[in-house]
């Protein structure tokens, strides 16, 4: 099965094909707030590299969030429109298990994606990997970097590996609670990859865990600043 996985949750957009397992190309570039021209064109560029056209594509893969407000909708809403004109299924796959699937072939060790929100807060959850499984511990949740370090599910853990784009940031408030025991993740591993999405999202869709293409919606977790302007009016 040939699997298109776009993620657009970041300042680093990933784009890949797979072909069973077997990775045929990936693009991972830095967009500058211009997402919405750049995107069409390297997925374009990505099938030419590969030998395939659009038509070839069986599968689409995309991740849910929670991440930019604006780079979601534009790669929702892009997968959804190549499903239903393709009429291939599509599997979406929430941002914070997408980067937690990156150390899932550690042993009993915990892991904690953190994705940036504003200043002291961050989107997380926390996460057991164990040799290739991956086991969510946590419901998916935004607020400050204190709740991790405080939480009593890592309490008696002996290391906490975090990674994400808020994870560099926030790697002293949490050693000044946990100290060596947490492990920040190296950065060419801190977004998330869209190979490894499309590893996920072919298992989903072969398990007949697929989405509605125009039911879709993506994962935000908190409202944005916007809407919550316009709460503060009425």
């Amino acid at each position: 099965m040939r699997i298109l996985a776009l993620d657009t949750t970041t300042d680093t957009c990933s784009i890949a094909l797979a072909e069973d397992g077997r990775l045929l190309g990936e693009y991972n570039f830095a967009h500058s707030m211009d997402l919405s021209r750049r995107l069409m064109p390297n997925i374009v560029s990505l099938l030419k590299d590969s030998g395939l056209e659009a038509k070839d594509v069986q599968g689409i893969g995309v991740s849910l969030g929670p991440g930019s407000f604006t780079g979601l909708r534009i790669g929702i809403t892009t997968a959804k429109t190549l499903a239903q004109v393709l009429k291939v299924p599509i599997a979406g796959v929430v941002t914070l298990d997408l980067l937690a699937h990156q150390f899932d072939y550690l042993s009993e060790t915990m892991i904690c994606p953190l994705i940036k929100v504003r200043k002291g807060e961050v989107y997380y959850a926390l996460y057991r990997a164990n040799r290739g499984t991956l086991e969510r511990l946590s419901d998916y949740q935004s607020g400050p970097i204190q709740d991790i370090a405080h939480s009593s599910l890592i309490t008696h853990q002996p290391s906490l590996v975090i990674c994400g784009d808020a994870a560099k940031d926030n790697l002293s408030p949490l050693q000044e609670t946990l100290g060596d025991r947490v492990i920040l993740a190296p950065d060419w591993l801190s977004y998330p990859k869209a190979s490894i999405l499309a590893r996920i999202a072919r298992d989903m869709i072969l398990r007949e865990e697929t989405a509605d293409p125009i039911s879709l919606v993506p994962l935000y977790i908190r409202k944005s600043a916007p809407e919550v302007r316009l709460e503060c009016k009425k």
